[in-house]
């Protein structure tokens, strides 16, 4: 039988990973939280949803960390454990600020400092104040964030805490020198990555490689841009980094539009989308477009600004001399058309977009059932992806049980029923209760083609005890009946394999 020690083994492990490897600090809270349910071990249930709060946070589920976070909180109050509550905050004000929900984040982060204070965490505490300064930073209070990074620097040198938590706080203040001192924001970024290589925090490494090639692409150097926001994606990839990897993805927009590759521009627009729509909730999605939409108008009122200087400075030649009147004027339809190509360009991109939108639904739709079909070769493996499949192996493992349904497959994924309803439908556009059934009549079909049995044999091996439901079931899914099946499809028996 397992024992607290064990227990505590597999926590202290999952934080050793913390900053190096999020999948295998994840693996080592979920094995940890399965015993420590088993023995009633009620602060190792909270401190294990904390670490893996953290780690959702790491991928960008924050509602699965939001969820983490309150089941630990509530168990340190009922517990009177501050620790436990201080970290609890702590993930939630993360978890909020992600979602642009600043009032939340800001009272989490609130309580959170004064319950490190209390108990004399210093680590937490560094980590408190550095947090406030990120949520300062998004304020566009500067100043403010200055104080609160520099806070947690100090105090981190004061109580030696460990090198490994530093690499974060020295890049953040080196973004609040970069737009008025990009030189002394470089000597801060490199400082920092230097640090989260020498001390294997991969996470931090990533974001601040990410971020160095921002601001190269902002100071215009596309070549050092690229080479650094191309090394922040491979990492990031390689760590399910999706903030990451969308900001990434991002940059690399931009830099293929400054070099005039739109169709190159489009192939990293498509990935940037297929990444934020896994952060974002539907309720987001909005707010997002609006905001692109603006970033859009900004551009053309800076195209109008750029054009009317042009034109000035064409008036200013006319005036001088016919002879450079006339060359100025065939410079400027050269230019002019040069910017109606550019504006046909953008607009084709900007229309792109709007239909990419318009059809993420039904695209969403094709991607479930193609994970259905074949295992993914994707570099990325997001915790969503992991998560259907986690469901789809456990509808197989019961799928000849006519009582397996929604209230079982929710106590298998150790998720509430709520939870995995809104889960599994943002993932695939089906309820759970379609999931099972789409696995049920597809596994039903290969064993049609494969002559394994009777029909009604497969229907009861296959979870349906009502043949009557089943053929009718059978014909909406496919449009035939079950004993029509086979004619119709004996040529599809190798494709019909794929899907086991």
């Amino acid at each position: 039988m397992a024992s607290q020690d064990q227990v505590d083994a597999l926590l202290k492990q999952s934080k050793d990973f913390q900053w190096a490897d999020s999948y295998r600090s994840l693996d080592y809270a979920d094995q940890a939280l399965a015993l420590t349910r088993n023995i009633n071990y009620q602060k190792g249930i909270a401190v294990a949803n904390n670490l893996r709060g953290f780690c959702f946070w790491a991928f960008g589920d924050n509602d699965l960390a939001i969820q983490s976070a309150m089941e630990a909180l509530e168990i340190g109050l009922k517990e009177n454990d501050p620790l436990i509550q201080a970290e609890s905050n702590y993930i939630l004000a993360r978890s909020y600020m992600d979602l642009n929900e600043q009032k939340k984040s800001n009272e989490f982060i609130k309580n959170a400092e004064q319950l490190a204070v209390k108990e004399n965490n210093w680590e937490l505490l560094c980590s408190i104040y550095n947090m406030k300064g990120v949520i300062k930073f998004i304020e566009d209070k500067r100043d403010s964030a200055l104080f609160y990074y520099n806070m947690a620097y100090e105090l981190g040198k004061q109580k030696g805490i460990a090198a490994n938590q530093f690499p974060r706080i020295i890049s953040n203040i080196g973004e609040c020198y970069a737009a008025e001192d990009p030189n002394r924001a470089f000597t801060y970024y490199n400082e920092a990555l230097s640090l989260a290589k020498a001390t294997h925090n991969q996470i931090s490494e990533a974001s601040i490689t990410d971020i160095i090639g921002h601001t190269y692409l902002h100071n215009n150097d596309l070549k050092s841009a690229e080479a650094y926001l191309n090394a922040a994606l491979h990492l990031a990839q390689k760590l399910g980094l999706r903030r990451v990897i969308r900001h990434a993805y991002a940059g690399l927009v931009d830099i293929k539009l400054k070099q005039g590759r739109g169709e190159e521009a489009l192939v990293y627009l498509r990935k940037y989308y297929t990444v934020r729509d896994s952060l974002l909730n539907t309720s987001k999605i909005r707010q997002i477009v609006e905001m692109e939409a603006k970033h859009a108008l900004e551009l053309k009122e800076q195209n109008v600004r750029l054009l009317e200087n042009e034109m000035r400075i064409q008036n200013i030649w006319k005036n001088i001399l016919i002879a450079l009147t006339i060359l100025l004027i065939v410079l400027s339809i050269g230019i002019y058309q040069l910017q109606r190509y550019r504006y046909r360009k953008n607009r084709a991109l900007l229309n792109l977009e709007i239909d990419y939108l318009t059809r993420q639904h039904k695209e969403t739709i094709d991607k479930y059932k193609a994970s259905l079909i074949n295992d993914s070769n994707e570099l990325l493996e997001s915790y969503d992806q992991k998560l259907l499949k986690k469901a789809i192996a456990i509808v197989e493992k019961y799928i000849s049980d006519p009582q397996f349904g929604v209230e079982k497959l929710a106590m298998e994924m150790n998720m509430s029923r709520t939870n995995l309803h809104r889960k599994i439908k943002s993932i695939t556009g089906f309820p759970p209760n379609e999931l099972i059934r789409s696995i049920r009549l597809r596994k039903a079909a290969l064993l049609i083609i494969n002559k394994v049995d009777t029909v009604t044999q497969i229907a009861l091996m296959t979870g349906f005890d009502d043949y009557s439901y089943f053929s009718k079931a059978f014909k909406k899914h496919f449009g035939v009946s079950p004993s029509h099946y086979e004619e119709q499809h004996k040529g599809q028996l190798e494709l019909l394999d794929d899907l086991k």
